[in-house]
């Protein structure tokens, strides 16, 4: 039934400026599941993910979360979306330390789960150091890091492996599958061959 699933689209089509971008996707979206979303540069990838989290408005079709063509915001007094785009969404005026405490504020995350993220990405001896000073890799597990403890549901991933090295790539998919295994769901779009329980992969062309 379409209410049982958290995101289920059907002949989802995208049209900006007259060029059709997609069209004609079906899909939907379980707990403890995972979407990977192919493609080549320009095919649509990055538009189809924001047109799932609510940033745009489809062209035509049916997009429903939990069965309802509204996004819920918050499920269970909880973030329902956490977003990982091409920016890092990060603040380069604070300390690590303080870029992660505000989210770990917000998200009323427990102490033990914090340190445990930041131990995850090896993060101990940059707590004080300003977040402008990280290179574009260090941001980007920066912002893994704080995706790692969000507790939200649906993680929607745009090429979350960007500027990561081999080992932090590893982190990164032991994140996803950690987070999948344990109830919740995953939509990326990626060029890697990520090894994701549950996984159904589409492609844009």
């Amino acid at each position: 039934m379409i209410n049982k699933h958290i995101i289920y689209a059907k002949d989802l089509c995208l049209e900006r400026s007259g060029r059709n971008i997609f069209c004609s996707l079906n899909f939907s979206l379980d707990s403890s599941e995972s979407i990977i979303i192919k493609g080549k540069n320009g095919s649509g990838k990055t538009s189809l993910l924001r047109c799932i989290a609510g940033f745009y408005p489809i062209t035509s079709g049916k997009l429903l979360w939990y069965g309802e063509s509204i996004l819920p915001a918050y499920y269970s007094e909880k973030p329902l979306i956490s977003w990982v785009g091409h920016f890092d969404a990060i603040k380069g005026s604070l300390t690590v330390r303080e870029n992660l405490v505000f989210y770990k504020e917000i998200w009323s995350v427990n102490k033990n789960v914090f340190m445990k993220a930041i131990q995850t990405f090896s993060f101990e001896n940059f707590l004080d150091c300003p977040a402008s000073w990280l290179s574009a890799g260090e941001k980007r597990r920066l912002s893994l890091l704080r995706l790692s403890f969000c507790p939200a549901k649906v993680w929607i991933l745009d090429e979350p492996s960007t500027y990561l090295d081999k080992d932090n790539k590893e982190i990164l998919i032991s994140i996803i599958n950690e987070h999948v295994n344990s109830g919740g769901s995953i939509i990326c779009a990626t060029h890697e061959n990520f090894n994701l329980p549950n996984v159904k992969e589409y492609s844009l062309s």
